[in-house]
């Protein structure tokens, strides 16, 4: 016999009925924090459109907007097109320009950027004080991990330790990071730093003279449209292979980059915003996960360097277990 009554066997159906409801109610409530998300360019680029295309393109195939998304310019923009209530509403900056406004005069409703570096995000949240609200004012950075930068010279180039690195005097502390990963890969840190350009070229040939490879990071001092093509050339000259950061280096005459397209931050975007309750808490400030390798055949042959193939470079980076700096 049961040691449960007819009635109280019903009211624990009931109950249970009731339950789920709730729990289908939860879901569209934090579904219905999907309806409003707001785009911010830096400016109209084809970096920008692309992400932005990409992602409306993501969260529209997924079902997870019912809404479009409203995408803005930082030229047009206005503080009156975003709504005074931040709850459901979620905001991605995208680019330096954008994410440095939001700081500036933040809105009501959660930040996340996209399409700027660590080094820089880092820099405007500790500026104006939103570092201490990384919940509410992340990001998914462009550049990769250490590790993963360090684990591609020396995939490419095995048994060639010693790794330049140059730097400006305002991003020193990307030191401390990329000696640690250099650690734990048993690599050679060799850094030069620049104060100004008259300085560039010098610490450029110091480094190459007492480096196997040159490790290219996003330092705009150094790394600049007007700098770029003397460093190429130069350490292309003393045979010292340039590793870069995106897929225009390789094309400009870098070895290789390891590099994340604006469609891989979009897809991890699209990844990020199913799970975010109505407040919009994001997660803490990222790397990307998905990237590409790209190999320049020509300067390879060049410089006498036999390199695998790019699927199989990304196959070995995936399959290298990362620890994050």
């Amino acid at each position: 016999m049961s040691r449960y009554s007819v009635s109280q066997r019903r009211y624990a159906v009931k109950l249970l009925g009731l339950l789920l409801s709730l729990s289908g109610l939860l879901y569209v409530q934090a579904a219905a924090a999907l309806d409003n998300i707001y785009i911010l360019l830096s400016e109209e680029g084809s970096a920008y459109t692309e992400f932005a295309s990409q992602l409306n393109n993501l969260l529209t195939q997924a079902g997870t907007t019912k809404n479009a998304i409203k995408v803005f310019n930082l030229a047009n923009y206005k503080s009156e097109d975003l709504p005074r209530n931040a709850n459901n509403h979620l905001l991605i900056a995208v680019g330096t320009p954008a994410m440095t406004a939001m700081a500036q005069k933040p809105p009501a409703m959660a930040v996340l950027n996209v399409l700027v570096s660590r080094d820089s995000f880092q820099k405007i949240a500790r500026q104006y004080n939103r570092h201490q609200d990384p919940h509410h004012f992340s990001a998914i950075y462009f550049d990769q991990p250490w590790q993963r930068q360090l684990n591609l010279v020396r995939t490419v180039l095995p048994g060639r330790s010693r790794i330049g690195v140059l730097l400006s005097k305002d991003a020193s502390d990307m030191i401390t990071g990329l000696q640690a990963a250099s650690k734990d890969l048993d690599l050679q840190i060799n850094v030069e730093t620049v104060n100004d350009d008259s300085e560039l070229l010098p610490a450029l040939r110091r480094l190459l003279n007492n480096s196997d490879s040159l490790l290219a990071l996003p330092d705009a001092a150094i790394y600049n449209r007007n700098n770029i093509p003397s460093i190429l050339l130069t350490s292309y000259r003393q045979k010292v292979p340039l590793f870069g950061f995106s897929a225009a280096y390789v094309k400009a005459g870098a070895l290789a980059a390891v590099y994340s397209s604006p469609s891989q931050i979009a897809q991890q975007v699209a990844d990020i915003i199913p799970n975010q309750p109505s407040h919009a808490y994001l997660p803490s400030p990222q790397y990307p996960r998905h990237f590409s390798v790209n190999i320049n055949s020509q300067v390879s042959r060049s410089l006498s360097i036999d390199v695998e193939d790019e699927a199989t470079l990304t196959r070995k980076l995936r399959s290298t277990l990362e620890r994050v700096q």
